[in-house]
Formats: structure tokens, sequence, C-alpha cells
């Protein structure tokens, strides 16, 4: 990616002024990924210089984790719930960690991501500078994404979490996640399936894994067939009820 001219706001206001005044600006979380791509854009919108954007403040019930902290902060802090913390140890290296913002991770909604699985099954809510404060689960569902700035994700204090991922190799992209929580509910979510996390609906009358990925659609690529991950799915999901259950 090549851009023209790249600004760092130190406000908020700044930067949304920024964002919605080019037509083709480009909000730079981690720029891990703006780095492979072969277009170019008349503004880069880097969102170092504004710190709110990169505290993690806890809160009685939930924390709040700002778009601009990266994937290496949110491994390294124990507070926050384990399957968050879990599902970013192995994302590439620990020099690729320190570069991605869970901002960037959230806002590119790719359909590999182990994060945003995790933040899926702990009922995250999502706040903007000029939109509605919506859930991950809408934002995901969304067609298309309206000019704005991500500035922060409300993650729920969990009595249990946790996330399974397989991975051809240790810093793979995922060919198949889940995460289960347990807040004011039970929620499984599956993602990598390949296709975008999904949360898992009417779970209260399944009684086995097989029963409750059923209704869920396993794609086949060059990477495996979507039965081998059905397969795979099934294995990691009741590891993941049994040590639920010992968690009570």
């Amino acid at each position: 990616m090549n851009f023209k001219k790249i600004v760092r706001p130190l406000s908020l206001d700044e930067a949304y002024h920024d964002v919605i005044g080019q037509e083709k600006g480009i909000v730079i979380g981690g720029g891990v990924f703006l780095r492979l791509q072969k277009r170019s854009a008349d503004l880069g919108i880097d969102l170092s210089c504004i710190e709110s954007l990169r505290m993690i403040q806890e809160r009685e019930n939930d924390f709040v984790i700002g778009s601009m902290v990266t994937l290496r902060e949110l491994e390294k802090n124990i507070q926050l719930p384990r399957s968050v913390c879990q599902s970013v140890r192995q994302i590439g290296g620990v020099s690729l960690r320190n570069l991605v913002t869970i901002g960037g991770s959230i806002w590119g909604r790719y359909p590999f991501s182990d994060i945003i699985t995790a933040l899926l099954s702990l009922n995250s809510k999502l706040q903007f500078f000029n939109s509605e404060d919506m859930a991950l689960s809408d934002f995901l569902a969304k067609d298309k994404l309206e000019k704005d700035i991500l500035i922060s994700i409300t993650i729920p204090k969990a009595e249990y979490s946790a996330f399974r991922a397989y991975k051809l190799n240790y810093t793979d992209f995922s060919m198949v996640n889940l995460s289960v929580s347990s807040t004011d509910e039970i929620r499984i979510a599956v993602g990598a399936r390949p296709g975008r996390a999904l949360l898992l609906q009417d779970i209260s009358n399944a009684h086995t894994a097989e029963e409750l990925l059923a209704d869920v659609e396993f794609g086949t690529d060059l990477r495996g067939s979507g039965i081998y991950r059905r397969k795979m799915a099934e294995v990691m999901l009741s590891d993941l009820l049994e040590e639920g259950l010992l968690w009570k």
C-alpha cells in the first residue's frame, strides 16, 4: 500500500475530520495487511498518537479495550477473560503481535480471525466515534461498513471462557476455531470454517458437540475439506464443554 500523504492526528475529532474529508482516506491500525496490498491511496490516517485508543480499562463488570491496543498487550494481560489471551498466542510471532491491533483485526472482519471468534463468544460490544454502539455480531453481519472510527471494545467479565483452534502449523491461520464463554448465558462461537465467525443458536436443547454443530456450514478449500473441519470442531467443542463442567 502506497500513501500520497500520512497524517497522525492527536485527537478523535481531528482523526474523524480526516476520515470523512478524504474519499480515499484509509485508517491505519497496525498496518500489517495494508503493507501487503498493491494499491495506492491519497491519505493514510495513523491513529497511534491518540492515547485513549491505546488503553485497557477494567471496570466492575467488564473491560474496555482501546482499538489501538496490540494483540501482544492482550496476550500479556492476565486480567482479561482467558479466551482472549488464548486466541492471540498463536497469531504469527511476537514481533507480529506487537504490530497487529485489536481494532484493525475487528474492522477487517477476516474469516480466518481467531480473536474475533473469542470476542464474539464473550458478547463484545463496539463503540464508534460517530455511529451508535453495536454488538460485534451485528457488525459482522453488516453488508457495508460506513466511514467511522472504531474507538473501543467492551468485553463483559466471564465466569468461564476458553478458546481452541486447529492449525497445520503453530503460526498458521486456523483451519477452524471455537470459543465458549459463560457470563449471563453460555455462548459458543465458531470461526475459520472457512468463513466469518458465527454464534451457535438454540443451544439449550442440544447435548453433544455433534448436535450443537449440526446446523453450522463447514466449507472446503485447498487446506481441508468441510467434513474434516466439522470433525475437528466436534472434537474441540467436546473438550471445551468437558472443561467448562470442571470449572463449575
